[in-house]
This record gives structure tokens, sequence and C-alpha cells, in this order.
């Protein structure tokens, strides 16, 4: 039953990350994160601390509107205080870009984790399978 725990522990953390994007709410973003953790985002960047990734993602998110950062299909699997983790991205940005005013991003977060003092933190993420469909075209005159 502990492992069970762990597991909803851990789905807590990666579906606290999007609640925190879509808020804007930088501070719960890094509750999520281990101080030294690593990120890769391919093309858009890797870090090697939490920091600047946290900075780097309230930045790019600065000019766009609301968003809507749904993560699913979590497959964890835990052995003593580390796990991983697998979840499908599925992201919706409003955003104004030439004729476009959405754009929807499909992805795969591959993230390590380590439960420690601050209970289950991501200490690694990468982004694979990494789609950008723009959608709705605007409608202005």
């Amino acid at each position: 039953m502990e492992q069970w725990y762990d597991v909803v522990a851990i789905r807590d953390v990666i579906d606290r990350y999007a609640a925190g994007v879509d808020g804007r709410d930088w501070d719960l973003v890094s509750t999520c994160f281990t101080a030294d953790c690593h990120a890769d985002y391919g093309r858009s960047g890797q870090w090697a601390s939490r920091q600047p990734f946290v900075e780097w993602l309230d930045e790019i998110h600065s000019g766009v509107g609301p968003t809507m950062h749904r993560i699913s299909n979590h497959q964890v699997k835990v052995d003593g205080d580390t796990a991983t983790a697998t979840s499908y991205l599925d992201a919706l940005l409003q955003v104004e870009h030439a004729e476009y005013d959405l754009l929807h991003v499909v992805a795969r977060y591959h993230d390590q984790l380590v439960r420690g003092p601050q209970g289950w933190q991501i200490s690694d993420r990468r982004l694979s399978d990494f789609l950008w469909r723009r959608q709705h075209r605007s409608h202005h005159p």
C-alpha cells in the first residue's frame, strides 16, 4: 500500500507543476524540482539547476495569455527513494502569432524523482516527442 501512496504523491508533483505554470505561480513550480535538477527541453534549452530553469519558464510564458497544461497517462515506477515517471503533455496556449491565436503543444515528460525532506521532487526532466501545432486562426477584421 505504501507504494500506492508514493505513486499518488509523484503524480501530484507532476500535476502541481502544470497548475503552477498555468497560474504563473513560480514558487509553486519551484517546489516540484530539486535545487540541482537537470532539465532538457531539446532545442529550447538545457538547465543544470532549478532557478534558471524556472526563470526561463517564467520568461517564455510572460507574453502568453491563458494556458492549460494537461498532463496525463502517468507511468510511474518507484524504487525506494527514487522513481521514474513518463507522462503525456497536452497544452493549449493563447498566443498572438501571425494569423493564429491558439498554440497546441504535445510532448512527453520523462522524469526522474527523488524523495527528500520536501517530499517527492523531480531531479531530472527530459522533454521528448515535441510537437507544436498551431490551431485556431484569428477572426480579426
